[in-house]
């Protein structure tokens, strides 16, 4: 049965769908059974994500056009086997409501062995930050795909 692993941010428009969209891809092009998703602890359902997102994206052949925002959702939770949150705050705001999951909850930087930073938000910065919170996350991908595997 493929792993359900989902990213968590605040918005779902920028940082959390840019890590759904890197997995997904390296993991169709490495033929890999997984099912990958985010959400916003803050978000609105239905949002599309940011211009910079995008951009950012295509150029690594990431397409997150069609992505729309949802909200966390208890359902979403339990219906994942790892939740992967961007920020330190984000993990912490997800256990202080559901405790049970803390075997399935981690930091991204922590699940990568890379230590505990978070991933900046690039929300309405330039797209080179974009790009550079995108090639953080691709790192961080690249470096736990053994644990992703398992």
């Amino acid at each position: 049965m493929p792993k359900k692993i989902l990213f968590v941010c605040t918005g779902n428009t920028c940082r959390s769908p840019m890590a759904e969209g890197l997995l997904k891809k390296m993991a169709a092009d490495n033929h890999w059974p997984v099912e990958v998703q985010s959400a916003g602890l803050a978000a609105f359902a239905g949002v599309p994500p940011a211009p910079e997102a995008v951009e950012a994206c295509q150029e690594k052949g990431v397409d997150l056009s069609s992505h729309q925002t949802q909200p966390l959702s208890k359902t979403l939770v339990m219906d994942s086997d790892l939740i992967l949150t961007m920020t330190a705050k984000h993990k912490e705001m997800i256990l202080k409501k559901m405790p049970a999951l803390q075997e399935k909850v981690s930091l991204f930087s922590e699940f990568a062995d890379v230590g505990t930073e978070d991933i900046d938000d690039p929300v309405g910065q330039s797209v080179e930050v974009y790009r550079k919170v995108l090639g953080q996350m691709e790192g961080y991908i690249q470096k736990a795909v053994g644990k992703l595997k398992e």
